[in-house]
């Protein structure tokens, strides 16, 4: 009796093995094709702790602006220059940057260390020194901000204004996505995103896009040329979901220091959609202003959360006001869409 259980014991493992491989090798050509169909990558550039992909649109005159875009979560660099590269270009040096481990960049260390938005912040700084570039202007969106965030809190000096897009900036409580759970439990994880990611992802990426643009909507063929897809490789996702599940404890920590950021006075600009069902308004940007009385808070009227694409000439142009100015106008200010 034991050997006939034990049979159908190896039997049921042999054919659930089986069943994992065929799954692993569907959702690797599925991934492939999906892949194979994206944007061409831009340049690569290395820093001590990571691999940095990043795209860029140079301006002849290295005195202007270089504009430094961070992408959100789930995004990369495509997302950003897709929103802001063609109205920013002509004023400026134009870089956009998968963060670490993101996209087609890749971390040196753990996942959890990078986690931190300041420690993300401080790479990118190191490639955009090391690709000779000054006169520093960053510009973040949703996670990204919370880098842009972290980017003034360890360089304020160096930058010449931050504009943080949506951006978490409050410690929230409650518990992760389950799908972020999910990828980052041991042996479970892996498997989940080697052999269900490619299948199950592909069908949200249009309606994760169509949800982040409500009450609005994104672009035509955004999902594609902003290279969502990248999002579904294995490791890009579990390092998203690590960073994800991390990012509260960091910002409890950042909060920490909002009053004592050293060369940021004047210098930082959020931009943040009323009808944001993402990232709220109140909650993180409000909450912020309301601590740092120089801040400017542009109010959308009627964005959601892919402002950096449905509002980008009104971002562009608060952007170089508040260059042409040298600082912001505190407070918080409604802006409303202009009939076109």
């Amino acid at each position: 009796m034991a050997l006939r259980v034990g049979q159908m014991l190896a039997g049921f493992l042999t054919l659930l093995a089986l069943f994992i491989l065929v799954a692993w090798a569907h959702d690797a050509h599925l991934r492939a094709r999906l892949l194979a169909d994206l944007p061409s990558a831009g340049q690569f550039i290395d820093t001590p702790q990571a691999r940095l992909h990043y795209l860029a649109r140079l301006h002849d005159d290295r005195s202007t602006p270089t504009f430094v875009l961070i992408h959100g979560s789930s995004a990369n660099a495509h997302d950003m220059m897709l929103a802001l590269g063609d109205v920013l270009a002509p004023h400026g040096t134009v870089l956009a940057f998968d963060r670490p481990g993101i996209g087609r960049s890749i971390n040196k260390i753990s996942d959890k260390k990078m986690s931190d938005p300041r420690l993300q912040a401080q790479e990118i700084h190191q490639a955009v020194k090391q690709l000779g570039h000054d006169n520093i202007v960053v510009i973040g969106q949703s996670w990204g901000g919370s880098v842009a965030l972290g980017y003034a809190q360890s360089h304020g000096p160096e930058i010449m204004a931050t504009v943080m897009l949506a951006p978490p900036i409050i410690a929230w409580y409650g518990p992760p996505f389950w799908a972020y759970r999910l990828v980052t439990t041991p042996i479970i994880g892996p498997l989940f995103a080697h052999s269900v990611l490619g299948k199950y992802g592909r069908s949200q990426l249009y309606a994760g896009a169509e949800g982040a643009a409500y009450p609005e909507v994104s672009p035509d063929n955004y999902v594609h040329d902003a290279a969502l897809a990248l999002i579904l490789q294995p490791r890009a996702f579990i390092t998203n979901a690590v960073y994800a599940i991390q990012l509260k404890h960091h910002l409890a920590d950042m909060q920490k220091t909002h009053l004592d950021m050293p060369g940021t006075q004047g210098k930082l600009l959020i931009v943040h959609g009323d009808k944001d069902r993402t990232v709220s308004i109140e909650y993180n940007a409000e909450s912020f202003r309301l601590v740092r009385d120089d801040v400017e808070l542009i109010e959308l009227k009627g964005a959601g959360h892919l402002l950096h694409h449905t509002w980008k000439n009104e971002i562009a142009d608060a952007v170089l006001r508040v260059l042409r100015d040298g600082a912001v106008r505190p407070g918080r200010h409604v802006l409303e869409k202009t009939a076109e």
